[in-house]
């Protein structure tokens, strides 16, 4: 039956009163972990720690397994290490690592003497590879058989093994005595084969591998682009060291495509659950771009006051006559140009968060986005010459202007796209995220660089008219 989630939330703050805790664990036995950790991110938070501690270790470690990462942290400085301590055992390797870093060294430490040896020991390994790395994000919990192991004994192993053992079931690695990676069985193949087949006549030989220093992004692609449910790791000498799961990867690749969606807003930081960040934390995440962005806005100002002031000093009757119908054009031509160069830096952007595109194509991507830019820019400038000049339908203005904007209009966009489809490209290539070139980014420099267009385009055609600003 569906939990009613606001009535979990109205009943916390009682069961929080409630100085019993064994009362408060018979009254919680029947909801899952997944309910009342959405219930305790709901709550305030004393609410919902004064819940947590009275709720038994392996129950509370559960409920903070399904919590948002950045909830979960925060509340752990505030639980027993029992609590912490089954936490820490049942977590994901990769997310365990990740523990390191938001509870003191000591109690890390400690911890890692309290869970399993086994665990410990593998955590420990794990520490020792590059930070983000295939190293510490794969698992040491794999399927392996020796060369000369039956079908039927395989089978056997996977039977007879705990369910906790094994990361996944559907490969099984076959392993030379010095751990060398000889082959790869799928379940499938080991189920249709001769229960007297060995491992050797029957493993897939051609194997995609990934280095145990490999960045997770990669990995995740790897795993992505091949359509495998899991990935072996290998150290600098071949020897099989775990595997990478689809989910690991898929949660990957989530976070990077989450967190580039939020640069692309202007929005820095990890990706987490909005309802686990303080006001505080958003305003950290959202203050610096809005600052880069309001210095960056001085520039159009600039751009404005050297146009007019300039222009209204030497001649100041017909400079600020023309000027003043020039400014009515300004929103269309800056927000055409801001929108187009938008568009192109955010697919730009997400071709090479897939590796549809390298660095290496920089050219390619130019003469691409410069013929689309034509085209586009070419029918704008077109539909804008008539929206300006066409008397009663349109705004009725001088040949002279309505050129202006017909000319300024195309040149804008080719613009806009240019820098758009190259600064990302760029940023890739210096080793900043592609994402940094977010669209409000584009958008900005776009509006500054766009109005110089508009006013050199405008002083030359005008010109011939025997206009001057």
């Amino acid at each position: 039956m569906r939990t009613d989630e606001q009535a979990l939330v109205d009943r916390l703050p009682s069961l929080a009163a409630t100085e019993d805790k064994y009362s408060v664990r018979d009254q919680l036995v029947n909801f899952r972990p997944e309910d009342l950790a959405d219930a305790i991110q709901r709550a305030d938070f004393e609410i919902g720690l004064s819940v947590l501690k009275k709720l038994d270790a392996e129950t509370a470690a559960y409920v903070l397994i399904e919590l948002p990462d950045e909830s979960a942290k925060g509340i752990l400085h505030e639980l027993p290490d029992t609590t912490v301590a089954h936490y820490l055992d049942i977590l994901p390797m990769d997310d365990a690592l990740d523990l390191r870093e938001y509870l003191q060294p000591e109690r890390f430490e400690a911890l890692l003497h309290v869970i399993p040896s086994e665990d410990a020991q593998e955590i420990r390994r794990l520490l020792s590879y590059p930070e983000d790395s295939a190293g510490q994000m794969m698992t040491e919990d794999f399927v392996e058989v020796a060369a000369s192991t039956a079908m039927a004994d395989v089978l056997d192993l996977i039977r007879n093994t705990n369910d906790e053992e094994f990361e996944t079931v559907n490969y099984i690695y076959v392993l030379s005595e010095d751990r060398h990676l000889l082959g790869l069985l799928t379940l499938k193949r080991v189920i249709r084969s001769q229960p007297s087949s060995l491992a050797r006549d029957v493993m897939i030989e051609d194997i995609i591998t990934v280095p145990v220093t490999m960045p997770e992004e990669e990995v995740a692609r790897t795993l992505a682009r091949y359509g495998f449910s899991a990935v072996p790791v290998l150290d600098e000498r071949g020897r099989m060291l775990g595997i990478v799961t689809a989910d690991d990867a898929q949660e990957v690749l989530d976070e990077a495509h989450t967190e580039d969606l939020l640069m692309m807003g202007g929005v820095t930081g990890d990706a987490e659950n909005y309802l686990a960040l303080s006001p505080i934390e958003l305003v950290k995440r959202r203050l610096p771009w809005i600052l880069i962005l309001f210095v960056a806005e001085f520039f159009t100002g600039t751009v404005l006051r050297f146009y007019l002031g300039k222009s209204a000093d030497v001649n100041p009757n017909s400079a600020l006559s023309v000027l003043a119908k020039l400014q009515l054009f300004v929103p269309l031509l800056i927000g055409a140009g801001g929108n187009s160069g938008s568009q192109v830096t955010t697919t730009i952007t997400r071709a090479l968060a897939l590796g549809d595109i390298r660095t290496s194509d920089w050219l390619k991507v130019m003469r691409r986005e410069f013929a689309v830019a034509c085209m586009i820019g070419f029918a704008l400038g077109f539909l804008g010459f008539l929206r300006a000049y066409i008397p009663y339908v349109g705004w009725s203005q001088p040949l002279s202007l309505s050129l202006v904007i017909g000319v300024a209009l195309p040149g804008i966009i080719i613009w806009a796209a240019t820098v758009g489809s190259l600064l990302p490209i760029a940023a890739k290539r210096i080793g900043v995220d592609p994402a940094v070139m977010s669209a409000p980014f584009i958008s900005t420099f776009v509006d500054a660089t766009g109005l110089i267009i508009f006013f050199e385009v405008a002083r030359f055609i005008l010109k011939f008219y025997g206009l001057t600003f």
